[in-house]
């Protein structure tokens, strides 16, 4: 049967592979959908990858196995949400198969396309009727210069998702430091990717301590009335790490005014453990420098940490992921 005839079903144009991971990463839309296939290089253990689309050439183009048009001509939304909104509803039943019995799933959507604002709630509403444990969503706010009313919009979007989301994470145009439209995308690209990565190694990954999906969960549900989460990394020497979490202030978004603001932190280590007992001091002093810095300024803060063991990792070398939420 042809591509074109109107009687093939939606989604037999791609491949569907039932699935078989407690966790799934979701892309809505082309921009999304680029993201999540970069998202390959890290090789999450037990999660599946997927991109539903409205433009059949740019989904032609994407590597994963796993991606879904939506609606017929494969024409693209035209930024029009109205019309990605009426077409999504259509792939609700292909999704019910991709979420059911998931943990954790997060969608990645760049906020000012037609299909991204279109569909994202809808799948997110199907996620929370399927009992996912941990729904989050990553999503990109477009620039200024694309008009303000595109922002205030996406702004109020994000506003009617916290009411259903289980954490969100908003990477904003207008505060990332590049020049040009090409370097602004490709570093908001890599934020978004480096956000998801980073959260879902908190639960897929295997901790040295006692830190699984329950301390996640109760970074999400407690202590916090917001579903925004704020994320930093750093990375580096033992002494470079010191003297930035002196300072942990400035890394952190102007809705905090100061540290008592921070209702909710994960601090995560990430080193090579392959090291002589001896070359261990560094990773004490670390922890204590986190301590005496920052613990001991956040009284009422419901505070979580965990270590990992990465073998990758250049000896003496050390990276911190801080996820923060604000009171």
């Amino acid at each position: 049967m042809e591509e074109n005839d109107s009687t093939k079903p939606v989604f037999d144009f791609f491949d569907f592979q039932p699935k078989t991971c407690s966790f799934s990463i979701i892309g809505i839309g082309g921009g999304a959908g680029r993201i999540v296939e970069k998202m390959q290089k890290y090789e999450l253990p037990d999660t599946n990858l997927y991109v539903f689309g409205m433009n059949k050439k740019e989904m032609r183009e994407l590597s994963l196995a796993h991606k879904y048009l939506i609606g017929t001509d494969g024409l693209g939304s035209g930024k029009d949400r109205r019309l990605a909104e009426a077409e999504c509803k259509k792939s609700l039943p292909c999704l019910k198969q991709i979420l059911a019995d998931k943990l954790v799933s997060i969608f990645i959507v760049c906020l000012g396309g037609g299909t991204g604002e279109g569909c994202i709630k809808h799948f997110l509403q199907k996620a929370v009727d399927l009992k996912v444990k941990v729904k989050l969503v990553v999503a990109t706010l477009p620039h200024s210069s694309e008009g303000m009313e595109k922002r205030r919009n996406a702004v109020k979007l994000l506003g009617e998702l916290e009411k259903i989301a289980d954490g969100i994470f908003v990477v904003d145009y207008d505060a990332l430091p590049c020049h040009t439209l090409s370097e602004l995308f490709e570093e908001a690209n890599k934020r978004v990717a480096n956000i998801a990565n980073s959260f879902f190694s908190l639960i897929i990954k295997h901790s040295l301590i006692c830190f699984d999906l329950n301390d996640v969960r109760s970074f999400l549900g407690y202590h916090s009335c917001t579903k925004f989460i704020d994320y930093f990394t750093l990375s580096g020497s033992v002494d470079y790490l010191k003297a930035e979490l002196k300072n942990i202030r400035k890394f952190l978004p102007a809705k905090y005014v100061s540290l008592e603001d921070v209702s909710n932190l994960i601090f995560a280590l990430y080193y090579n453990r392959k090291v002589d007992d001896d070359d261990n001091d560094p990773v004490r002093e670390l922890l204590g420098v986190f301590h005496d810095c920052v613990i001991m300024k956040l009284e009422n803060t419901e505070i979580k940490w965990t270590m990992f063991d990465v073998p990758t990792m250049s000896i003496g070398i050390f990276r911190i992921d801080i996820f923060t939420k604000c009171n």
